[in-house]
């Protein structure tokens, strides 16, 4: 009778160093998803940083008329597609 729960036990402990070896793996799993996704927000804000930068870049022209005439010039330009 002895020998059998000795070997109930060993199968326990076997039985949960595999478990702890399962959980590490998900672990690890589910940290590199995270991380993964955290790298991917860092680059779609950069993505925006530098939209941002060249938006402010463009020379818009600074008086109404400018705008107006921007205006006139693109209606032009559709009309002979």
């Amino acid at each position: 009778m002895g020998f059998g729960l000795a070997l109930i036990g060993r199968f326990k402990t076997w039985l949960y160093a595999a478990g702890a070896v399962i959980a590490a793996l998900g672990m690890a799993y589910f940290r590199g998803r995270s991380a993964e996704a955290a790298a991917e927000h860092e680059r779609e804000l950069n993505e925006y940083v530098e939209t941002r930068k060249r938006m402010d870049a463009v020379d818009s022209g600074s008086s109404p008329d400018d705008a107006h005439a921007w205006l006139r010039e693109r209606q032009q330009s559709e009309r002979d597609l």
